[in-house]
């Protein structure tokens, strides 16, 4: 029943957003004076139509999405032209706006829906370049392996022993990645390092159980994953600090303080000078936390005097180490001119390291706060020698991407940015795949024609109806920004053609238009059959 109710949803999905499309070419042309010879809800040929005053509203037996007709929108024959009823004879800022019109529907149509989504409240819609933010803000919560969705009864999983929420760390005693995880569909006979309920194990897939010439199914679906670039430590010496505080070599650091780590010039950036580090590191499928306290890693070093200054009267020099101030620790020096503006009409102790010696000065700032002095950070790696770490990717699954929910009025200027964000974003990645295409013959997996489209609406439809709602906005905007790029048989292309009409000061030469549309609705046609053809491929390796 269920598969039965996502075709009626993909159905009434694509028709929206095909009628909603065509409906402002539509409206558009009606408001221009265009004569519009019919609306038609599907694709011909038709089962039942009505005309009311000059335009037939039909219904068709192909049940996909709608056309329009304008009178005059082929323009080969040059009669049209002369003819004020034609969409031909029209001036070009009207031909422009009944182009235009049916993507401003599309934009419309997916602003309206995610306003309504961030107003009930749900998941926002995220680019490649917002993940590592959202996963560093807490938007999506991650859970590192590869977490077991379902496992499907009488399968190979099953039979090995695999329950929904295992986490798979390990195959084969190699860290798992999205290569050996690719591998067990054409070879499932593994030992899996399981983590169950927070205690780790194995699972094993035995040869033996494999039937020759019986189909099998693994059995295994999980939730989302996807490599993540970590930092990894490579080599830890035993005299260092860190390894008496409990890391170990090959542990993947995850955050540090708080902040999660993503490459080692965050990394570098986040241990500078900070004498606690609070780390959370992933090892052998379990969660790690270690804390590091090193030796005063930050001091403040005095890197020039004011001559005529206070300081240069009290006797302080050019490489004082300030340790207090008044008896109060001192290892940043943002703190230390807050403290002395703070404190400005006070005499001031300051407890210097000088060569290894400690000297107290007295000293009152002027009336700004200040005392004469240029500070620096003193940094102190001693306690770092003997670790080292690398760049990695670790493999982590997608354990809740958190609703964000808001007030109409936030939620309207929400949706109106999310929808430029993700326009911006889809552009790119479609002349981004159709570049790879080209290059290389090979349809990315991100990459989804009309079937990957029906099974991620059976996966929504199973979701509810606030993730089918996004779904269709993301649908919308795809539709309207595909259909906006200067391509023939686009309205984008469509739209450059009167563009080059304005620069060059007359008409394309219709019969050269034509043409070049017709080769791309060819192309298009090419790409969609190239497409839904790797969508099958990947339907029937899974």
């Amino acid at each position: 029943m269920s598969y039965v109710l996502t075709v009626i949803a993909f159905i009434v999905i694509f028709s929206i957003l095909v009628l909603v499309h065509e409906f402002g070419h539509f409206i558009m042309a009606k408001r221009a004076g265009i004569k519009v010879e019919e609306f038609g809800f599907g694709l011909p040929p038709r089962i039942w139509g009505k005309k009311k005053g000059e335009t037939i509203y039909s219904v068709n037996w192909i049940p996909f999405g709608g056309f329009v007709r304008m009178f005059g929108e082929d323009q080969g024959d040059l009669r049209l032209l002369r003819s004020k009823r034609s969409f031909a004879a029209q001036p070009m800022r009207a031909r422009v706006k009944v182009i235009v019109a049916g993507v401003v529907m599309n934009f419309l149509l997916a602003w309206i829906l995610m306003f309504v989504g961030f107003t009930v409240g749900m998941q926002p819609i995220l680019g490649p370049d917002d993940v590592l933010n959202a996963v560093n803000d807490g938007r999506i919560v991650l859970e590192q392996g590869v977490k077991v969705k379902l496992v499907d009864a009488g399968s190979l999983a099953a039979e090995a022993g695999f329950q929904p929420n295992d986490v798979i760390y390990a195959i084969n005693g190699e860290r798992v990645d999205e290569n050996n995880l690719a591998s067990i569909t054409q070879n499932p006979a593994k030992t899996f390092g399981v983590v169950r309920n927070g205690q780790p194990g194995t699972l094993q897939i035995a040869s033996a159980n494999i039937k020759k010439d019986v189909p099998q199914k693994l059995g295994l679906n999980f939730y989302d994953f996807g490599d993540f670039p970590r930092v990894r430590i490579y080599d830890l010496k035993p005299n260092t600090i860190a390894y008496h505080a409990g890391l170990h070599s090959e542990d993947v650091i995850l955050s540090v303080n708080g902040q999660q780590i993503f490459g080692i010039p965050q990394y570098e950036t986040l241990i500078r000078g900070v004498p606690k580090l609070e780390y959370i590191v992933y090892r052998d499928g379990l969660i790690q936390p270690v804390i590091v306290e090193r030796s005063q890693a930050r001091q403040v070093i005095v890197s020039s005097i004011v001559s005529g200054s206070a300081a240069e009267k009290a006797g302080l020099k050019n490489e004082d180490i300030i340790l207090t101030i008044n008896g109060k620790a001192m290892n940043d020096s943002a703190e230390i001119v807050k403290y002395v503006r703070d404190h400005k009409n006070e005499q001031l102790a300051y407890l210097i390291d000088r060569g290894g010696q400690q000297l107290f000065y007295e000293m009152k700032p002027d009336a700004s706060g200040r005392v004469g002095v240029m500070l620096s950070e003193l940094m102190n790696y001693v306690d770092d020698q003997g670790i080292s770490v690398y760049n990695t990717d670790q493999v982590a699954s997608v354990k809740e991407i958190k609703n964000e929910k808001y007030p109409f009025y936030i939620a309207a200027y929400k949706s109106l940015g999310e929808t430029w964000k993700m326009s911006v974003t889809t552009a790119k990645m479609f002349t981004n795949f159709v570049a790879g295409l080209v290059k290389s013959g090979e349809v990315p997996e991100t990459v989804s024609g009309p079937v990957g489209i029906a099974q991620m609406t059976h996966q929504f439809v199973q979701e509810g109806w606030i993730p089918l709602l996004r779904f269709v906005a993301v649908l919308s905007l795809s539709l309207a920004v595909i259909n906006i790029l200067p391509f023939p048989a686009l309205d984008g292309g469509r739209l450059l053609f009167i563009i080059v009409e304005l620069i060059i000061g007359r008409r394309v030469n219709q019969k050269w238009e034509n043409w070049i549309h017709a080769l791309g609705y060819f192309l298009i046609m090419l790409l969609i059959l190239v497409v839904t053809y790797s969508d099958i491929v990947r339907l029937f390796h899974k």
